[in-house]
Protein backbone atom coordinates (compact mmCIF):
# COMPACT_ATOMS: atom_id res chain seq x y z
CA UNK A 1 0.00 0.00 0.00
CA UNK A 2 1.13 3.99 -0.30
CA UNK A 3 2.92 5.15 2.34
CA UNK A 4 1.61 8.76 2.05
CA UNK A 5 -1.94 10.08 0.12
CA UNK A 6 -1.73 9.66 -3.86
CA UNK A 7 -4.65 10.79 -5.70
CA UNK A 8 -4.80 9.08 -9.68
CA UNK A 9 -6.09 11.84 -11.69
CA UNK A 10 -8.49 9.91 -14.27
CA UNK A 11 -10.83 11.39 -16.90
CA UNK A 12 -11.50 11.00 -20.94
CA UNK A 13 -8.84 12.16 -23.63
CA UNK A 14 -7.62 15.24 -23.90
CA UNK A 15 -9.90 16.63 -20.62
CA UNK A 16 -7.14 18.31 -18.80
CA UNK A 17 -5.73 15.30 -16.80
CA UNK A 18 -1.67 16.52 -16.69
CA UNK A 19 -2.90 19.90 -16.97
CA UNK A 20 -4.63 19.70 -13.44
CA UNK A 21 -1.32 17.29 -11.94
CA UNK A 22 1.29 19.41 -13.85
CA UNK A 23 -0.17 22.69 -11.74
CA UNK A 24 -1.20 20.41 -8.55
CA UNK A 25 2.70 19.41 -8.65
CA UNK A 26 3.85 22.36 -10.10
CA UNK A 27 6.11 20.66 -12.71
CA UNK A 28 6.08 22.65 -15.91
CA UNK A 29 7.70 19.59 -17.88
CA UNK A 30 4.79 17.60 -18.01
CA UNK A 31 4.21 16.84 -21.50
CA UNK A 32 0.67 18.52 -22.50
CA UNK A 33 -0.93 17.99 -25.63
CA UNK A 34 -3.75 19.22 -27.51
CA UNK A 35 -3.91 16.24 -29.18
CA UNK A 36 -6.14 12.99 -27.60
CA UNK A 37 -4.38 9.78 -26.23
CA UNK A 38 -0.78 11.35 -25.82
CA UNK A 39 -0.71 9.79 -22.31
CA UNK A 40 -0.41 6.32 -22.51
CA UNK A 41 1.59 4.97 -19.16
CA UNK A 42 0.72 6.28 -15.85
CA UNK A 43 3.30 8.39 -14.00
CA UNK A 44 3.48 9.26 -10.48
CA UNK A 45 4.55 12.80 -9.48
CA UNK A 46 5.62 13.14 -5.93
CA UNK A 47 5.31 16.71 -3.78
CA UNK A 48 8.28 16.32 -1.56
CA UNK A 49 8.59 19.26 0.57
CA UNK A 50 11.88 19.49 3.10
CA UNK A 51 12.58 15.86 1.45
CA UNK A 52 9.73 14.18 2.35
CA UNK A 53 7.05 13.19 -0.08
CA UNK A 54 3.64 14.39 1.22
CA UNK A 55 1.60 13.66 -1.63
CA UNK A 56 1.58 12.44 -4.72
CA UNK A 57 -0.86 12.77 -8.27
CA UNK A 58 -0.83 10.08 -10.87
CA UNK A 59 -0.92 11.21 -14.51
CA UNK A 60 -3.12 8.41 -16.18
CA UNK A 61 -4.29 7.11 -19.54
CA UNK A 62 -7.66 8.49 -20.52
CA UNK A 63 -10.42 5.84 -20.99
CA UNK A 64 -11.01 3.92 -24.11
CA UNK A 65 -13.13 1.34 -23.10
CA UNK A 66 -15.57 2.19 -20.14
CA UNK A 67 -18.55 0.54 -21.51
CA UNK A 68 -16.98 -2.79 -21.92
CA UNK A 69 -15.21 -2.18 -18.61
CA UNK A 70 -18.70 -1.24 -16.97
CA UNK A 71 -19.94 -4.47 -18.08
CA UNK A 72 -17.38 -6.95 -16.93
CA UNK A 73 -17.51 -5.13 -13.22
CA UNK A 74 -21.23 -5.53 -13.22
CA UNK A 75 -20.91 -9.25 -14.04
CA UNK A 76 -18.17 -10.01 -11.31
CA UNK A 77 -19.33 -12.07 -8.75
CA UNK A 78 -16.60 -12.06 -6.23
CA UNK A 79 -15.25 -9.97 -2.92
CA UNK A 80 -15.51 -5.94 -4.08
CA UNK A 81 -12.08 -5.50 -2.69
CA UNK A 82 -10.80 -7.69 -4.97
CA UNK A 83 -12.49 -6.71 -8.24
CA UNK A 84 -9.75 -4.45 -9.47
CA UNK A 85 -7.03 -7.24 -8.58
CA UNK A 86 -9.32 -9.54 -10.86
CA UNK A 87 -9.91 -6.90 -13.40
CA UNK A 88 -6.18 -6.47 -13.58
CA UNK A 89 -5.13 -10.16 -13.61
CA UNK A 90 -7.89 -10.62 -17.00
CA UNK A 91 -7.28 -7.82 -18.86
CA UNK A 92 -3.53 -7.40 -18.12
CA UNK A 93 -2.23 -8.70 -21.58
CA UNK A 94 -5.32 -7.59 -23.59
CA UNK A 95 -3.80 -4.39 -26.18
CA UNK A 96 -8.01 -3.53 -26.36
CA UNK A 97 -8.26 -2.66 -22.74
CA UNK A 98 -4.24 -1.69 -22.10
CA UNK A 99 -5.62 2.49 -20.98
CA UNK A 100 -8.35 0.83 -18.59
CA UNK A 101 -5.52 -1.48 -16.70
CA UNK A 102 -3.34 1.96 -16.71
CA UNK A 103 -5.44 3.59 -15.21
CA UNK A 104 -7.09 1.24 -12.62
CA UNK A 105 -3.53 0.39 -11.54
CA UNK A 106 -2.75 3.04 -8.73
CA UNK A 107 -6.52 2.51 -7.70
CA UNK A 108 -6.12 -0.91 -7.20
CA UNK A 109 -2.90 -0.14 -5.52
CA UNK A 110 -4.86 2.27 -3.20
CA UNK A 111 -4.92 5.87 -4.60
CA UNK A 112 -7.92 7.53 -4.19
CA UNK A 113 -9.79 9.29 -7.98
CA UNK A 114 -9.66 12.66 -9.09
CA UNK A 115 -11.91 12.71 -11.69
CA UNK A 116 -11.22 15.39 -14.77
CA UNK A 117 -14.11 16.24 -17.28
CA UNK A 118 -14.33 19.44 -19.61
CA UNK A 119 -17.58 21.20 -18.29
CA UNK A 120 -17.66 22.96 -22.05
CA UNK A 121 -19.37 19.91 -23.44
CA UNK A 122 -22.59 17.88 -22.96
CA UNK A 123 -22.73 14.80 -21.09
CA UNK A 124 -22.51 11.41 -22.97
CA UNK A 125 -23.35 7.74 -22.40
CA UNK A 126 -19.57 7.20 -22.13
CA UNK A 127 -19.34 9.93 -18.99
CA UNK A 128 -21.92 7.83 -17.18
CA UNK A 129 -19.97 4.57 -17.59
CA UNK A 130 -16.78 5.80 -16.29
CA UNK A 131 -18.97 7.58 -13.23
CA UNK A 132 -19.96 4.23 -12.45
CA UNK A 133 -17.08 2.27 -12.58
CA UNK A 134 -15.49 4.77 -10.22
CA UNK A 135 -18.02 4.37 -8.18
CA UNK A 136 -17.90 0.73 -8.15
CA UNK A 137 -13.93 1.03 -6.76
CA UNK A 138 -15.28 1.97 -3.55
CA UNK A 139 -12.37 4.36 -3.47
CA UNK A 140 -12.18 8.59 -1.84
CA UNK A 141 -13.24 10.49 -5.17
CA UNK A 142 -13.54 14.12 -6.12
CA UNK A 143 -14.83 15.52 -9.39
CA UNK A 144 -12.89 18.29 -10.85
CA UNK A 145 -15.00 20.33 -13.88
CA UNK A 146 -11.28 22.07 -15.36
CA UNK A 147 -12.85 25.07 -17.01
CA UNK A 148 -10.19 25.25 -19.43
CA UNK A 149 -12.09 27.00 -22.12
CA UNK A 150 -14.76 29.56 -20.35
CA UNK A 151 -17.20 28.21 -21.80
CA UNK A 152 -18.70 25.68 -19.82
CA UNK A 153 -22.33 25.84 -20.92
CA UNK A 154 -23.02 22.55 -19.38
CA UNK A 155 -21.54 23.07 -15.88
CA UNK A 156 -25.08 22.75 -13.74
CA UNK A 157 -25.31 19.43 -15.79
CA UNK A 158 -22.68 18.40 -14.90
CA UNK A 159 -22.69 19.40 -10.97
CA UNK A 160 -25.94 16.97 -11.21
CA UNK A 161 -24.44 14.45 -13.18
CA UNK A 162 -21.84 14.24 -10.19
CA UNK A 163 -23.62 14.95 -7.58
CA UNK A 164 -24.99 11.31 -7.70
CA UNK A 165 -21.21 9.62 -8.17
CA UNK A 166 -18.69 11.58 -6.02
CA UNK A 167 -18.01 12.31 -2.88
CA UNK A 168 -16.78 16.25 -3.76
CA UNK A 169 -17.47 18.17 -6.28
CA UNK A 170 -14.97 21.04 -7.95
CA UNK A 171 -14.31 23.80 -10.62
CA UNK A 172 -10.29 23.76 -11.64
CA UNK A 173 -8.91 26.27 -13.57
CA UNK A 174 -5.63 24.26 -14.21
CA UNK A 175 -4.20 26.64 -16.73
CA UNK A 176 -4.82 30.00 -14.05
CA UNK A 177 -5.00 28.16 -10.57
CA UNK A 178 -3.35 30.40 -8.00
CA UNK A 179 -1.71 29.12 -4.91
CA UNK A 180 -4.75 30.12 -2.96
CA UNK A 181 -6.94 28.41 -5.31
CA UNK A 182 -4.25 25.20 -4.85
CA UNK A 183 -4.94 25.35 -1.46
CA UNK A 184 -9.11 24.85 -1.72
CA UNK A 185 -8.17 22.17 -3.36
CA UNK A 186 -6.40 20.57 -1.01
CA UNK A 187 -8.89 21.40 1.37
CA UNK A 188 -11.87 19.76 -0.08
CA UNK A 189 -9.78 16.66 -0.85
CA UNK A 190 -9.47 16.17 3.26
CA UNK A 191 -13.10 16.04 3.12
CA UNK A 192 -14.19 13.01 0.82
CA UNK A 193 -13.18 10.34 3.09
CA UNK A 194 -12.98 10.45 7.26
CA UNK A 195 -9.64 7.86 7.29
CA UNK A 196 -7.64 10.34 5.24
CA UNK A 197 -8.81 13.79 6.76
CA UNK A 198 -5.84 13.21 9.40
CA UNK A 199 -3.19 12.66 6.87
CA UNK A 200 -4.71 15.33 4.37
CA UNK A 201 -4.58 18.14 6.92
CA UNK A 202 -0.83 17.41 7.49
CA UNK A 203 -0.09 17.55 3.59
CA UNK A 204 -2.25 20.92 3.57
CA UNK A 205 -0.07 22.30 6.73
CA UNK A 206 3.63 21.17 4.90
CA UNK A 207 2.25 23.09 1.72
CA UNK A 208 1.42 26.08 4.03
CA UNK A 209 4.80 26.00 5.58
CA UNK A 210 6.65 25.59 2.77
CA UNK A 211 4.86 28.43 0.62
CA UNK A 212 5.41 30.59 3.51
CA UNK A 213 9.35 29.77 3.72
CA UNK A 214 9.43 30.63 -0.43
CA UNK A 215 7.90 34.04 0.41
CA UNK A 216 10.67 34.77 2.83
CA UNK A 217 13.62 33.57 0.97
CA UNK A 218 12.18 36.12 -1.96
CA UNK A 219 12.05 38.50 0.54
CA UNK A 220 15.32 38.03 1.64
CA UNK A 221 16.49 37.58 -1.62
CA UNK A 222 15.23 41.16 -3.09
CA UNK A 223 16.81 42.70 -0.01
CA UNK A 224 20.30 41.65 -0.82
CA UNK A 225 19.60 42.67 -4.08
CA UNK A 226 18.56 45.90 -2.97
CA UNK A 227 21.50 46.00 -0.50
CA UNK A 228 24.26 45.10 -3.70
CA UNK A 229 22.44 47.36 -6.22
CA UNK A 230 22.07 50.56 -4.22
CA UNK A 231 25.87 50.77 -3.58
CA UNK A 232 27.26 49.99 -6.96
CA UNK A 233 29.42 51.91 -8.11
CA UNK A 234 32.40 51.89 -10.93
CA UNK A 235 35.60 54.05 -10.57
CA UNK A 236 38.65 54.59 -12.29
CA UNK A 237 41.53 57.03 -11.98
CA UNK A 238 42.14 59.43 -15.10
CA UNK A 239 45.34 60.16 -16.57
CA UNK A 240 46.47 63.60 -18.72
CA UNK A 241 44.85 64.09 -22.06
CA UNK A 242 42.43 61.31 -21.17
CA UNK A 243 39.00 61.89 -22.99
CA UNK A 244 36.63 62.55 -19.20
CA UNK A 245 33.05 61.84 -21.32
CA UNK A 246 34.38 58.55 -23.20
CA UNK A 247 35.66 57.38 -19.49
CA UNK A 248 32.44 58.42 -18.49
CA UNK A 249 30.26 56.78 -20.62
CA UNK A 250 32.63 52.99 -20.68
CA UNK A 251 32.13 53.50 -16.62
CA UNK A 252 28.70 53.93 -17.32
CA UNK A 253 27.68 51.69 -18.90
CA UNK A 254 29.73 48.92 -17.31
CA UNK A 255 27.85 50.13 -14.24
CA UNK A 256 24.15 49.46 -15.98
CA UNK A 257 25.55 46.14 -17.33
CA UNK A 258 26.08 44.57 -14.12
CA UNK A 259 22.80 46.18 -12.56
CA UNK A 260 21.06 44.40 -15.21
CA UNK A 261 23.07 41.06 -14.60
CA UNK A 262 22.08 41.62 -10.40
CA UNK A 263 18.65 41.69 -11.76
CA UNK A 264 18.56 38.79 -14.22
CA UNK A 265 19.99 36.80 -11.20
CA UNK A 266 17.08 37.62 -9.01
CA UNK A 267 14.27 37.15 -11.57
CA UNK A 268 15.84 33.62 -11.75
CA UNK A 269 16.14 32.82 -8.26
CA UNK A 270 11.98 34.02 -7.79
CA UNK A 271 11.64 31.36 -10.57
CA UNK A 272 13.67 28.54 -8.94
CA UNK A 273 11.56 29.31 -5.94
CA UNK A 274 8.77 28.41 -7.71
CA UNK A 275 9.50 25.64 -9.77
CA UNK A 276 9.64 27.28 -13.29
CA UNK A 277 11.83 25.54 -15.89
CA UNK A 278 10.21 26.43 -19.27
CA UNK A 279 9.23 29.74 -17.96
CA UNK A 280 11.61 32.22 -18.44
CA UNK A 281 9.81 36.04 -19.27
CA UNK A 282 7.38 35.03 -21.53
CA UNK A 283 5.40 38.16 -20.18
CA UNK A 284 2.08 40.10 -21.80
CA UNK A 285 3.37 42.08 -24.65
CA UNK A 286 2.54 45.21 -23.01
CA UNK A 287 4.33 44.74 -19.65
CA UNK A 288 6.65 47.52 -18.52
CA UNK A 289 8.68 44.80 -17.95
CA UNK A 290 9.11 43.82 -21.29
CA UNK A 291 10.92 47.50 -21.25
CA UNK A 292 14.72 47.71 -19.71
CA UNK A 293 15.72 48.78 -16.78
CA UNK A 294 16.89 52.23 -17.80
CA UNK A 295 14.50 53.12 -20.65
CA UNK A 296 11.59 56.61 -20.14
CA UNK A 297 9.25 53.82 -20.08
CA UNK A 298 10.21 51.97 -16.79
CA UNK A 299 10.66 55.48 -14.98
CA UNK A 300 7.56 57.14 -16.09
CA UNK A 301 5.41 54.09 -15.17
CA UNK A 302 6.98 52.67 -12.20
CA UNK A 303 8.21 54.02 -9.10
CA UNK A 304 6.28 57.09 -6.89
CA UNK A 305 4.18 60.07 -8.63
CA UNK A 306 5.93 63.41 -8.06
CA UNK A 307 3.51 64.63 -5.30
CA UNK A 308 4.52 61.36 -3.37
CA UNK A 309 8.37 61.14 -4.18
CA UNK A 310 8.17 65.05 -2.70
CA UNK A 311 6.93 64.11 0.66
CA UNK A 312 9.06 60.69 0.70
CA UNK A 313 12.35 62.58 0.17
CA UNK A 314 11.76 65.09 2.89
CA UNK A 315 10.72 62.93 5.27
CA UNK A 316 14.07 60.33 4.89
CA UNK A 317 16.71 63.16 4.75
CA UNK A 318 20.24 62.48 3.66
CA UNK A 319 21.02 61.38 0.42
CA UNK A 320 17.31 60.99 -0.64
CA UNK A 321 16.47 64.51 0.51
CA UNK A 322 19.22 66.48 -1.25
CA UNK A 323 17.73 65.05 -4.77
CA UNK A 324 14.41 65.95 -4.16
CA UNK A 325 14.16 68.94 -6.31
CA UNK A 326 15.90 67.46 -9.00
CA UNK A 327 13.50 64.51 -8.85
CA UNK A 328 10.00 66.52 -9.09
CA UNK A 329 11.16 69.00 -11.04
CA UNK A 330 9.66 67.98 -14.30
CA UNK A 331 13.33 66.86 -15.85
CA UNK A 332 14.78 63.15 -17.19
CA UNK A 333 16.93 63.57 -14.11
CA UNK A 334 19.63 62.58 -17.08
CA UNK A 335 18.90 59.64 -17.05
CA UNK A 336 18.26 59.05 -20.45
CA UNK A 337 20.63 61.24 -22.30
CA UNK A 338 22.01 59.40 -25.14
CA UNK A 339 25.45 58.33 -24.76
CA UNK A 340 27.21 56.61 -27.37
CA UNK A 341 24.17 55.62 -29.28
CA UNK A 342 23.05 54.02 -25.82
CA UNK A 343 19.39 53.80 -25.02
CA UNK A 344 20.29 55.50 -21.70
CA UNK A 345 22.71 56.44 -19.35
CA UNK A 346 23.26 56.97 -15.03
CA UNK A 347 26.05 59.99 -15.87
CA UNK A 348 23.38 62.83 -14.47
CA UNK A 349 22.30 60.71 -11.92
CA UNK A 350 25.39 59.66 -10.07
CA UNK A 351 28.41 60.99 -7.71
CA UNK A 352 30.49 62.08 -10.62
CA UNK A 353 33.92 63.09 -10.41
CA UNK A 354 36.33 62.63 -7.24
CA UNK A 355 39.68 63.99 -6.84
CA UNK A 356 43.23 63.20 -5.66
CA UNK A 357 43.03 61.37 -2.61
CA UNK A 358 39.77 60.78 -2.39
CA UNK A 359 38.55 57.01 -0.86
CA UNK A 360 36.87 54.85 -3.45
CA UNK A 361 35.65 51.78 -2.94
CA UNK A 362 38.55 51.00 0.01
CA UNK A 363 41.41 52.03 -2.28
CA UNK A 364 43.23 55.11 -2.38
CA UNK A 365 43.63 57.45 -5.88
CA UNK A 366 46.48 58.94 -6.80
CA UNK A 367 45.65 61.11 -9.20
CA UNK A 368 42.11 62.27 -10.30
CA UNK A 369 39.73 59.68 -10.81
CA UNK A 370 35.99 59.63 -11.62
CA UNK A 371 33.23 57.02 -9.89
CA UNK A 372 30.04 57.08 -11.86
CA UNK A 373 27.16 55.52 -9.34
CA UNK A 374 25.35 54.92 -6.88
CA UNK A 375 22.35 56.11 -8.09
CA UNK A 376 21.48 59.86 -6.65
CA UNK A 377 17.48 59.57 -6.81
CA UNK A 378 15.32 57.97 -4.09
CA UNK A 379 13.08 57.16 -6.74
CA UNK A 380 15.92 54.44 -7.94
CA UNK A 381 15.32 52.00 -5.13
CA UNK A 382 11.41 52.07 -5.69
CA UNK A 383 11.56 51.83 -9.71
CA UNK A 384 13.41 48.54 -8.77
CA UNK A 385 11.18 47.24 -5.97
CA UNK A 386 8.29 47.41 -8.01
CA UNK A 387 9.88 45.61 -11.13
CA UNK A 388 11.10 42.78 -8.43
CA UNK A 389 7.23 42.76 -7.28
CA UNK A 390 5.92 42.61 -10.79
CA UNK A 391 8.27 39.84 -11.73
CA UNK A 392 7.14 37.87 -8.67
CA UNK A 393 3.33 38.20 -9.43
CA UNK A 394 3.62 36.75 -12.88
CA UNK A 395 5.94 34.04 -11.54
CA UNK A 396 3.71 33.25 -8.04
CA UNK A 397 0.75 33.05 -10.93
CA UNK A 398 1.54 30.76 -13.72
CA UNK A 399 0.16 27.89 -13.36
CA UNK A 400 2.93 25.10 -14.38
CA UNK A 401 0.35 23.96 -16.97
CA UNK A 402 0.00 27.12 -18.68
CA UNK A 403 0.39 27.42 -22.39
CA UNK A 404 2.58 29.89 -23.74
CA UNK A 405 -0.09 32.26 -25.23
CA UNK A 406 -2.01 32.85 -21.89
CA UNK A 407 -1.60 35.74 -20.70
CA UNK A 408 -1.23 36.74 -16.71
CA UNK A 409 -2.82 39.91 -16.01
CA UNK A 410 -0.87 42.58 -13.55
CA UNK A 411 -1.98 43.06 -9.92
CA UNK A 412 -4.39 45.66 -8.57
CA UNK A 413 -1.75 49.13 -8.95
CA UNK A 414 -1.65 52.48 -6.75
CA UNK A 415 -1.65 55.87 -9.14
CA UNK A 416 1.36 54.17 -11.29
CA UNK A 417 1.71 50.90 -12.62
CA UNK A 418 3.67 49.69 -10.29
CA UNK A 419 2.98 48.75 -6.56
CA UNK A 420 4.80 50.62 -4.17
CA UNK A 421 2.91 54.05 -5.20
CA UNK A 422 0.11 52.12 -3.38
CA UNK A 423 2.24 51.32 -0.48
CA UNK A 424 1.53 53.60 3.24
CA UNK A 425 3.93 56.49 4.08
CA UNK A 426 5.85 54.56 6.64
CA UNK A 427 6.28 51.92 4.25
CA UNK A 428 7.42 54.16 1.66
CA UNK A 429 9.84 55.98 4.42
CA UNK A 430 11.24 52.76 4.94
CA UNK A 431 12.54 52.30 1.77
CA UNK A 432 13.63 55.30 1.27
CA UNK A 433 15.69 55.48 4.59
CA UNK A 434 17.34 52.30 3.79
CA UNK A 435 18.06 53.95 0.41
CA UNK A 436 19.30 57.08 2.07
CA UNK A 437 21.66 54.54 4.90
CA UNK A 438 23.35 52.55 1.82
CA UNK A 439 23.78 55.00 -0.42
CA UNK A 440 25.79 56.92 2.04
CA UNK A 441 27.45 53.85 3.25
CA UNK A 442 25.78 53.60 6.95
CA UNK A 443 27.01 49.58 7.07
CA UNK A 444 24.94 49.29 10.63
CA UNK A 445 22.28 51.33 10.12
CA UNK A 446 21.24 49.87 6.48
CA UNK A 447 21.89 46.22 8.04
CA UNK A 448 19.03 47.49 10.63
CA UNK A 449 16.79 49.00 8.59
CA UNK A 450 17.12 45.82 6.03
CA UNK A 451 15.88 43.49 8.44
CA UNK A 452 12.85 45.65 8.71
CA UNK A 453 12.60 45.72 5.55
CA UNK A 454 12.84 42.14 4.77
CA UNK A 455 10.20 41.83 7.30
CA UNK A 456 7.91 44.32 5.17
CA UNK A 457 8.51 42.88 2.12
CA UNK A 458 7.41 39.42 3.72
CA UNK A 459 4.10 40.66 4.19
CA UNK A 460 3.60 42.03 0.91
CA UNK A 461 4.27 38.96 -0.75
CA UNK A 462 1.93 37.37 1.34
CA UNK A 463 -0.59 39.80 0.48
CA UNK A 464 0.31 39.37 -3.41
CA UNK A 465 0.12 35.95 -3.24
CA UNK A 466 -3.32 35.69 -1.40
CA UNK A 467 -5.19 38.14 -3.50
Amino acid sequence: MIAHPSFAVIGHPNEGKSSVVATLVENDRIRISPTPGETVESTSYPVILDGETVISFVDTPGFQNPLQTLGWMRKYQGPSRDMLAAFLREFGDDPGMTHECELLRPVAAGSGVIYVVDASRPLRRVDLAEMEILRLTGRPRMAIINCKTGEEGFLEEWKEEFRKHFNMVRTFNAVRATFAERMRLLESLRSIDQDWEQALTRVQEAFVRDWDRRLRDCAALACRFLSEVLAMSETTSLSEGIDRNAVEQRLTMRLEARIRKAESELHRAVRAHFRHNVFQADLPEQSVLRQDLFSRATWRVLGLTRTQLAFTAAAAGGAAGAMVDMATAGHSLGLFAVLGGAVGGLAALVKGEDLVNERLLGQRLGSQGLQVGPVKTVQWVYVLLDRFLLYFWHAINWAHARPADHVVQDPEKGGKLGLTSAWSREARKLCADFYTARTEGREEKSAELEVRLEQFLDEELHRLSSS
